[in-house]
């Protein structure tokens, strides 16, 4: 069953609205891409599909269930959470953090040793997490998710710009990571910036306007368009196939002149 929000509204304290009416689903099996401009309620939405956060109305479900009545160790069971910049009050191993992800589960030294070794972590298993870059600890937040839910078919990955401070090798094996998990059965859904990577990992998206309110959403060919998103960013984007196959998404400023696509 998927993660399923229903007419979601939201907003901080006696604000203005942030998230307007919001219906969406994260699937199981696939990528569904969370994109929109600064301040469109992203981190919010995936937040709120998580259970972090409570609506002012309507309803998010997991398996038919409010998520909100699930009891955090069971939800913990079903789902991982990645901050964009996740922080710990105390400076444990990169390991240890890593072996956060099955704190509620049996202990499982394989499956924390295959993570390490996933998102190359494995040479600095034994290194303080606050001497990490942020790129390392994006990394190492990503492998306590992937231990938390890897094992579960019908579990979901959760994540608010999970690569914003990777480099690029790091990000194309991470989202391979992530693309393998769906291919298992996780859902995974991501808020994403780089609208080149959501073109080209992701099976579905979500497009948020300014106004938190949903632009668009479907599958990532449909939604992820030339005129969908030049509305949603007030700049003109253009999409490109490259030989490969694979798209890329760019602001364009110039609007009269020839578009000849980039060089592959």
């Amino acid at each position: 069953m998927p993660i399923s929000a229903k007419e979601l509204c939201f907003r901080y304290s006696k604000g203005p609205i942030v998230l307007d009416r919001i219906s969406c689903t994260i699937a199981s099996g696939s990528i569904t891409a969370i994109v929109g401009p600064n301040g469109s309620g992203k981190s919010t939405l995936i937040r709120l599909l998580a259970g972090l956060r409570t609506p002012e109305s309507g309803t998010v479900t997991l398996d038919d269930r409010e998520i909100q009545s699930i009891a955090h160790a069971d939800r913990a069971r079903s789902i991982a959470f990645i901050e964009q910049r996740p922080n710990l009050a105390f400076d444990f191993a990169t390991r240890r953090v890593v072996e956060f992800g099955i704190h509620a589960q049996a202990p499982d030294a394989r499956r924390v040793d295959d993570a390490l070794e996933r998102f190359e972590l494995a040479d600095i298993a034994s290194k303080p997490y606050g001497h990490l870059s942020v790129g390392q600890q994006q990394r190492t937040s990503i492998a306590r998710a992937w231990v938390q839910v890897a094992h579960n078919p019908s579990g979901y990955l959760l994540a608010d710009e999970p690569c914003s401070a990777m480099d690029p090798k790091h990000t194309q094996s991470t989202m391979a990571e992530l693309k393998s998990l769906a291919e298992s059965g996780i859902g995974v859904g991501v808020v994403v910036h780089d609208l080149t990577s959501a073109a080209r990992w992701a099976d579905h998206a979500i497009v948020l306007d300014p106004q938190g309110q949903i632009a668009k959403q479907g599958s990532a060919d449909a939604v992820l368009t030339d005129s969908v998103l030049s509305a949603v960013f007030e700049v003109q984007i253009r999409r490109y196939q490259l030989d490969s196959g694979c798209p890329v998404l760019i602001p364009d400023d110039d609007l009269n002149d020839s578009h000849t696509p980039p060089p592959a």
